[in-house]
């Protein structure tokens, strides 16, 4: 079976590539019920660019480091460079030239340089923070963690009670970056050195986090559930349920969100969190009763209105978007707008979702509000219009986004029976960018819609050179040469790379199937075709298993299998060919 290339569309899977952040509004906007992102231990350097102490009087000395580091830097030798630097600023005691060394051996992984520049920040800025964890993490990497353990148990010590969570997570941060070993050992000295005093659940929360960065997942949820039992705080609880949530054991993850609200009943971030996880477990009407005790905010009514419609309540979920159509933020209207717009379309509203659109005029998605909106005016009938703003949405300096545009272009362009104009289209794109994967696979997927299979042929081989492990490329081919020509050996060659590629793919369980079918064994193909069937409700799927049923003289299932695909998927025209080959048709 052909995989179709995803393409800009409304799924909850494309909102989490477009700066929303999760697939459902509920989850991006609360925070909580999501999993935790892994932090970066990097701490980001931004020194004054202009170097202006360049202009400035220093004495012989220093300046002969200076013109020796300019001369160095514009041969390309960058470690000399940040040598005459170093010792600039160590002569000159200069906070600028400091930050600008500590920026320079940071970038180029120069860990004893990073420790004595950060050191002389320091000097100049004993508060400075990012000096500090940049030269611990400067220890660390340079093989004196029992310096570096020193370093932040005195963070620790020092720290009052109220910033002990703050400086156990800046300790958890900077440990990741160091090797595991060394993050682990360093982490467990600290929490021994630590036990005097110390509040057992923090230091379980805050080796539980170590954990979580490492992607040792389990253990961080043991950990985490550990600080929860002694210390049932809102810190504790939720982390615990975020963890429990990314490994989807959700029945854990409403527990901890009900025993965290239990204080604060009416807090929205807690309340959509354990929303979240009820719709997760696909119990939607809690869902919304816990959302009907929140006050009204933009966060509830998103997710209010989407879980109305998931729950069949259209005309619920329609009035609840008139209420976020009617409100007026003050902060970021162009993201509303957005919001509100994917919203409405989602639910069905899609001439009210194109209006929107338009109201988006700037921010991150401006351009896909482009898209969508183009998208949109196609399905009304107006091309022209849809065509115009697609070739307003290439205007960009963003690569994805242009490749989006000519992808949507092509897309609608098929969609309205023109294929051929898609496949130029597709030829003019690819003159832009002529080693795009999804361009090439585009466009072989629409020269097969018209029987150019020379054309399909040459550009998913052109895929498979630039990269020998593309599953979908060689799965397509494969499945081409399976059904469109008698090339049938070579065709389960290049299934079968695919199918060692991702062994449990539905659309290459299929294409392995149907090509054993070709080559006459129809019971191997069996198998491939129900394993493809029960992982993936597909037409296509289902009248390849159910053709094999029949030539087996199985007919009572393949008239079973026909027909209730044929229920779920009424008109596909892969059911309707085969059901009437077969005279099925209901």
């Amino acid at each position: 079976m052909l995989e179709k290339l995803t393409i800009v569309t409304l799924s909850w899977r494309q909102i989490k590539q477009i700066g929303v952040g999760s697939a459902f509004v509920a989850l991006l906007l609360a925070g909580c019920a999501s999993a935790p992102e892994r932090e970066s231990s990097e701490t980001e350097v931004e020194p004054d660019d202009s170097a202006s102490y360049l202009d400035r009087e220093w004495s012989e000395s220093v300046s002969h480091h200076l013109r020796q580091a300019e001369h160095s830097g514009a041969v390309g030798d960058q470690l000399s460079a940040l040598e005459h630097l170093l010792e600039a600023a160590r002569e000159s005691g200069d906070a600028q030239m400091t930050q600008q060394v500590v920026a320079m051996a940071w970038r180029m992984g120069e860990w004893e340089s990073l420790v004595e520049a950060a050191e002389l920040w320091q000097a100049t800025d004993p508060d400075a923070a990012d000096a500090r964890r940049l030269r611990v993490l400067g220890l660390l990497n340079s093989g004196r963690e029992g310096d570096a353990a020193d370093a932040m148990a005195e963070w620790l010590r020092t720290a009052d009670a109220s910033a002990q969570p703050q400086a156990w997570r800046e300790v958890v941060q900077i440990l990741a970056g160091a090797d595991e070993q060394t993050a682990i050992g360093v982490m467990d000295e600290l929490v021994r050195g630590a036990r005097n005093g110390s509040d057992e659940a923090q230091t379980l929360r805050a080796r539980s986090q170590l954990k979580w960065q490492l992607n040792r997942s389990e253990e961080a949820l043991e950990l985490a559930l550990q600080a929860a039992e002694r210390s049932p705080t809102r810190l504790h609880l939720v982390w615990a349920a975020q963890l429990a949530t990314a490994q989807d054991d959700y029945e854990t993850a409403l527990d901890l969100y009900r025993r965290a609200r239990v204080e604060a009943p009416r807090d929205a971030a807690l309340g959509l969190s354990e929303a979240e996880v009820l719709r997760q477990l696909d119990r939607l009407e809690e869902a919304l009763d816990v959302l009907s005790g929140l006050d009204d905010s933009l966060d509830v009514l998103y997710s209010r209105a989407q879980y109305q419609y998931l729950a069949g309540d259209s005309a619920a979920a329609r009035d609840t978007w008139r209420q976020l159509a009617d409100w007026a933020p003050v902060e970021d209207p162009d993201h509303h707008s957005f919001l509100v717009a994917w919203l409405g379309e989602a639910i069905g509203l899609k001439a009210e979702a194109a209006e929107w659109y338009a109201r988006v005029r700037a921010g991150p998605n401006v351009d896909r509000a482009l898209l969508r909106r183009a998208v949109l005016l196609s399905e009304q009938g107006r091309m022209d219009q849809a065509r115009q703003l697609l070739m307003l949405a290439r205007d960009t300096d963003q690569p994805d986004l242009r490749e989006q545009a000519w992808l949507v272009e092509a897309e609608l362009l098929r969609e309205a029976g023109q294929t051929e104009e898609a496949v130029s289209l597709l030829g003019q794109a690819l003159r832009e960018a002529p080693r795009s994967i999804s361009l090439l696979y585009a466009r072989a997927i629409h020269a097969i819609e018209r029987d150019d299979l020379e054309l399909a042929e040459q550009d998913l081989r052109q895929i498979i050179r630039m990269d020998g492990s593309n599953a979908m490329a060689l799965n397509a081919l494969g499945y081409t040469l399976t059904d469109r020509t008698s090339r049938h050996r070579e065709a389960y060659r290049l299934i079968r790379r695919a199918l060692d590629l991702q062994p449990d793919e539905p659309a290459i369980l299929d294409s392995m199937g149907w090509v054993y079918f070709r080559l006459g064994q129809p019971e191997t193909a069996l198998g491939y075709l129900e394993q493809a069937l029960d992982g993936e409700d597909n037409p296509e799927i289902a009248a390849h298993l159910g053709e094999v049923l029949w030539h087996l003289d199985r007919s009572e299932e393949a008239r079973a299998v026909l027909l209730a695909a044929w229920e779920r998927h009424p008109e596909d025209r892969h059911l309707a060919d085969i059901m009437g080959r077969l005279d099925l048709m209901p």
